[in-house]
């Protein structure tokens, strides 16, 4: 039933400024290195919701045509643990914060570099 991750780009300092939840049905396994690639793209933009969510599907997308694997969806809040799909969990992306993450409900933990990393 795939390797599910839930991500959402949140302003910490600004709770009212964040992104659709963008949905992976197959990437939970590569999802720190979506993060990486974000991260990496968007150097020199940080703070900025909606070209980090937009670069980030970029990102997601990129060479995955299939019709199954892939959704974005609005949502009202900030995504919580309750939100969760299973497998990868939810990983909130602080684009204020040098896209340091935080990883709920999840196979993943932040590591000490910010990163999603596998649980010990």
């Amino acid at each position: 039933m795939g390797d599910r991750v839930l991500f959402q780009i949140v302003h910490k300092t600004n709770p009212e400024d964040f992104s659709p939840a963008i949905y992976c049905h197959w990437s939970g396994n590569i999802a720190p290195q979506i993060v990486r690639a974000l991260r990496d793209r968007m150097e020199g933009r940080g703070g900025d919701v909606d070209y980090a969510a937009a670069r980030l599907v970029q990102i997601c997308t990129e060479g995955d045509y299939g019709n199954l694997s892939f959704g974005i969806f609005n949502v009202d809040h900030v995504l919580d643990a309750g939100d969760s799909h299973g497998d990868a969990g939810v990983i909130l992306i602080d684009c204020a914060d040098g896209f340091k993450c935080t990883c709920l409900d999840s196979y993943f933990e932040t590591g000490a570099d910010g990163m999603p990393k596998e649980r010990s």
